[in-house]
């Protein structure tokens, strides 16, 4: 017969009050991140504004498609059903 195993708990993560016992490691992350952000190549504001306007447009491209297939397949189940 088989025995059921208890789960451990006593792990690695040891709990959730084991995150606030070094308030250090979360400060160091932040600068981490303040760091790595600091080598981000960031686009300038035509570049920024090309690629806004290449994805308005895309999106208004995509919209008038569905829009017109839409439309005909409203307009074909109109007259096929009669309605």
């Amino acid at each position: 017969m088989a025995v059921a195993k208890k789960a451990d708990t006593t792990g690695a993560k040891g709990g959730f009050l084991n995150r606030f016992k070094n308030p250090g490691k979360r400060f160091a992350f932040f600068r981490e991140v303040g760091l790595e952000l600091k080598k981000v190549h960031w686009p300038t504001r035509q570049t920024l504004l090309t690629y806004t306007g290449v994805v308005l447009v895309s999106v208004a491209i995509v919209a008038l498609l569905i829009w017109i297939v839409d439309s005909g397949l409203t307009y074909a189940m109109t007259n096929l059903l009669g309605i």
